[in-house]
């Protein structure tokens, strides 16, 4: 069963790119449904977060329908988006995720938001019914190397967060964040952090506008600031010094003449605007405003660049789990192409078993029903040591490198299903 992993990340395209291949809330399920129900895709997960969109598949035509089904969902054409993706297939695949699953891959190096949204994939595919043996089995796997990667190594030991580095940007940007005002579009997971880290640096009073406004009062009140309402959110915007967006909105929720006009109000007092949404929360152009100083996810590199050398060597001890356990899952998938074979040899000799036993047993009616079951179990113990070592065979030849041979070898000695292949 042909396993793909196909996707771009921070490393292979801008954020203007990522964006255009973001799944959310709104359309992960009706992206998962599309790749799905695509010729030659048997399973699929997608992989969204900030800095990533990757899509898993299996089945015979899987890489070039899940390529095709990144092309249409991103606008782009073949032509201007190819150069951003990546492919990996089966083994290399495997050890992606995995890499990306343990956080030496994220931008920020160990940071542990992954492993949840690693999870929550395989919790959406299979929500959907479009996650099966092989990607439910990739993705808890995944999801271990990367517990076991923070527990055995120091990946993840003091990892910057994205908010983390948000903060640290806002820091860099002001010599002082006291008495500073500050307002979160949005209240997820990275919003609340991004807003924890500012406020342990001094910054004083927050305002909280979120889409849903229970959600908003909710993490207002745990920071103790307060909630505001989008139609209220042009005038928090002139009160405010920090401009955080992190919504999980499809599109940007602040434009360019929204910002212009809190500008004139505040008598274009400097306004820092931190942009850590994928798709971003506030149009670029706000940017070009006079005063007004923007800053998207991808200016987090250079905060990240800090950190980065002190994790290259635990990255090192990583990379040795992510091989044992690519190793133990590649052999359980190769091991997946013999099963029908041994499948088919199981179902043909056992017809044979049953029959030849009924036949002697018609001849044998004075056995009393003890002793037929005997001979029944007799029979069927017999055959299970028969096929014990051709089991054990098959699977080993495909570690092995031989086995493609060994399969046709027993599908042609025992003339299994004469005239098909076998799926590779």
């Amino acid at each position: 069963m042909h396993l793909v992993g196909i996707g771009l990340s921070h490393k292979t395209a801008p954020v203007e790119v990522r964006e255009r291949l973001s799944f959310g809330p709104g359309n992960l399920g009706e992206g998962l449904a599309d790749l799905h129900r695509r010729s030659g895709v048997q399973e699929a997960v997608l992989l969204c977060t900030c800095n990533r969109t990757e899509a898993y598949a299996v089945g015979a035509e899987a890489e070039p329908a899940a390529t095709a089904f990144l092309i249409a969902h991103s606008g782009l054409s073949a032509d201007a988006l190819s150069p951003h993706l990546y492919l990996r297939t089966n083994q290399e695949a495997v050890a992606h995720l995995f890499r990306v699953a343990a956080g030496v891959d994220s931008m920020v190096v160990g940071e542990s938001e992954i492993l949840g949204q690693v999870k929550r994939a395989l919790e959406a595919a299979l929500a959907q019914g479009c996650a099966g043996l092989v990607l439910d089995r990739l993705f808890r796997t995944a999801a271990a190397v990367g517990k076991r990667a923070r527990a055995e190594t120091g990946i993840g030991r003091g990892a910057f967060s994205v908010g983390h580095c948000a903060a640290e940007l806002a820091r860099s940007i002001f010599s002082d964040l006291h008495e500073k005002r500050l307002l979160l579009l949005g209240a997820g997971d990275t919003a609340e952090l991004t807003a924890r880290h500012l406020m342990a640096s001094g910054a004083t009073s927050v305002f909280v506008a979120n889409r849903t406004h229970a959600r908003a009062l909710e993490l207002a009140e745990q920071l103790g600031g307060r909630a505001v309402h989008y139609d209220e959110l042009l005038s928090a915007m002139e009160k405010c010094d920090i401009v955080i967006g992190a919504t999980a909105a499809p599109h940007a929720v602040v434009t360019r003449d929204q910002v212009a006009q809190v500008m004139r109000a505040r008598k274009n007092r400097p306004l820092f605007c931190i942009d850590i949404a994928v798709p971003r929360d506030i149009e670029p152009a706000v940017g070009t405003l006079n005063n007004v100083y923007l800053y998207d996810i991808d200016d987090l590199s250079a905060v990240v660049a800090e950190d980065a050398q002190q994790r290259s060597r635990e990255a090192e001890k990583v990379e040795a789990i992510v091989l044992e356990a690519t190793g133990k899952f590649s052999a359980w998938h190769q091991s997946l192409r013999a099963a029908p074979t041994i499948a088919a040899l199981r179902q043909k000799l056992e017809g044979i078993r049953a029959g030849e036993t009924e036949r002697a047993l018609r001849r044998l009616e004075h056995l009393s029903a003890q002793d037929r079951e005997a001979v029944v179990n007799l029979t069927t113990s017999l055959l299970n040591k028969i096929l014990h070592q051709p089991t054990v065979e098959l699977k080993n030849g495909l570690r092995a490198g031989d086995g493609e041979v060994r399969i046709e070898t027993v599908r042609c000695l025992f003339g299994l299903d004469e005239g098909e292949t076998e799926e590779t």
